[in-house]
This record gives C-alpha cells, structure tokens and sequence, in this order.
C-alpha cells in the first residue's frame, strides 16, 4: 500500500509538530506501507529525517497569494499524484486536491475562517483571504472520503456540512509528545536573558490569538501589584502589524521592563520554558486542538485559559 502525504501548506507550530511525530510513528508501526511525503522547497528542513518507508518529495510552489496555491493543488499536484500513483492521499489541512486519482482523507486544522468575530477585526485582504479559505474548506470536505477531526467541538462545529451518509468521519485529538518526564535542566535557558520568576504564554503571534488583550490585562494588573512575576511570550510574529501595536502598548507603559518577547524558540528550551514558569496563560478565542495546551498540560504547568471553542474540553476544570 502506497499513501501521499500533502504537506506543503505546514509551517512551524502544532501542525507541524503533530506531522512529524505522525512520521516517526508511522515509520515503526507501519513499516509495510510506503509514504510519500509531498513538500514545497524550503522545507527540507522541517521534517524529521525519514524512515526507511518514506520518501520525501519537494517541489516549487508559486508564493504569490493562496490562490495561485489552490491553482497549483488543482493542476500540478493531480500530475504528481498520477504519477506516484498512491492507494489513499492524506492531507493534513483545510484545503482540499479536487479530482484527486485515489481516495482522499482531510484533517481540519483551521476553524477561523468561520468566526465571524474574529473576522470583523481583520483586514479587507484578511477576510477576504479567509472567505476563500472558507470556501475551500467546506468543497474540501464535501469531496473527502474521510475526515478527521481533532476535536468533539469540531466535529460538531461542522457536522451540518458533511453528508455522513457519504463521508466517514472520526475524532482523533493531538497527542502530548512522549519521552519527556521531569528532567529540568535550567542552563538549556541560558541566553534568553529572562528572569528567575516569570508567567508564560506560547502562541504564534495571530489576532485571534487575543495576545493584545492579555498583555494589556497584564500590565494593569501590574498598577495593582508590582511584584508580580515577568510576562514572557514565545511565539513568531505572523502579523507584524497587530505586533506593532502590542510593542507601542507595551512602551508606554510604566512596567515596559516586566514585558519580554522572544520569538521562536526551539523544543528544548520550550519545554524548560514550561517547566520553569509559576503560571501558564492562554487566552486564544478560536482552537482546533492546541498543540501548545497539550504540552502545557504535560509539562505540569498551572494554567490559565480562556474559555473559547476547544480549550475547555482539552483543559477540563
């Protein structure tokens, strides 16, 4: 058995890290079946060095905008999947290979495009991109044999739009990655230059992540109480203008030393980052299934979270 794997829409965060531990899994568990995992140039470097039953595959993409993207799935990738000839194509990601030459199974990863709150604070050229992505999303799952979803949330958040006489589907939620236990080891957080005691958040930098609005309620919190531990947010910057205004709130605040960002950091330090911290916070309104609550959760932070679309039921109590 033969099965593609579309991973040209993966970029570093949750996606990206469920992918490759999908990879390492399916290398021991599945060593009858061969992979071929389609990639875009660039990301060469992503993936984990592959098993002996896969095989990598990376091709020019055009990079203008998403839709010369879905252009692209709709007529090059077809011809790269005839000729590699698969029994099954999964593809991890909302959008969807029309007219694909086997059975197809989608995984959701995105639900923003169908909040209408998060919608009416973005740009023009941001709703309009995500309302093609909202159109993609509902043909892709109309033409899916299959479809996962990581969630219950999801799966009903969606269930008016799938035929379920048709299309299977089947909630399987991300994983915590394993082999991690206790070990704390401070030094890996060396040169971070952050300070002994500090309240984490982790989250790429997007608007419905709500990062402006926590940090705002961070630093009035600070007028209440200075000696609350250090803000430090992990996390690459995907919307430099919404950064901009969360760095200009910080700077004229009296507390703006209490403040630090870092940016991406790598799994390591992540990791040591959660085990160190004397609170986590989360205040993202729109998840599938995050990655990033599920590390959380494993490393034994106390957490914080809002109250939004998946994170209760991932969090409980």
């Amino acid at each position: 058995m033969k099965i593609v794997i579309k991973a040209t829409h993966i970029t570093d965060g949750g996606g990206l890290t469920h992918l490759n531990k999908m990879i390492e899994w399916f290398g021991k568990l599945a060593p009858q079946v061969k992979f071929v995992l389609i990639g875009k140039f660039g990301q060469e470097k992503m993936f984990v060095s592959s098993p002996s039953n896969f095989e990598y595959q990376f091709h020019r993409l055009p990079s203008i905008n998403l839709a010369t993207r879905l252009l692209w799935e709709r007529f090059v990738l077809r011809k790269i999947l005839q000729k590699n000839a698969p029994d099954l194509l999964f593809e991890p990601g909302n959008t969807g290979t029309l007219n694909a030459p086997c059975p197809r199974v989608s995984l959701i990863h995105n639900i923003a495009p169908f909040d209408a709150e998060y919608l009416s604070g973005e740009s023009f050229y941001q709703r309009l991109r995500q309302t093609v992505l909202r159109r993609e999303t509902l043909t892709n799952m109309k033409s899916s044999e299959g479809i996962i979803m990581l969630s219950q949330y999801c799966h009903e958040f969606f269930s008016d739009n799938i035929d379920h006489t048709k299309t299977k589907t089947a909630v399987i939620y991300h994983g915590g990655a394993e082999g991690n236990g206790n070990h704390n080891d401070k030094t890996i957080l060396a040169g971070l230059d952050i300070p002994e005691e500090y309240i984490l958040s982790v989250s790429h930098i997007w608007r419905y992540k709500m990062l402006e609005e926590l940090v705002r309620g961070y630093l009035l919190a600070l007028d209440k109480n200075s000696q609350l531990p250090c803000f430090v947010q992990a996390g690459t910057v995907y919307d430099q203008k919404y950064m901009n205004g969360i760095l200009e709130l910080v700077r004229n605040s009296p507390h703006k030393k209490k403040v630090k960002f870092l940016g991406n950091v790598d799994a390591d330090r992540l990791q040591q980052l959660y085990q160190n911290c004397r609170g986590f916070l989360f205040s993202s309104m729109v998840e599938t299934c995050s990655v990033i609550l599920i590390e959380a959760l494993g490393n034994g932070c106390a957490m914080a979270c809002s109250d939004r679309s998946v994170v209760p039921e991932v969090c409980g109590d």
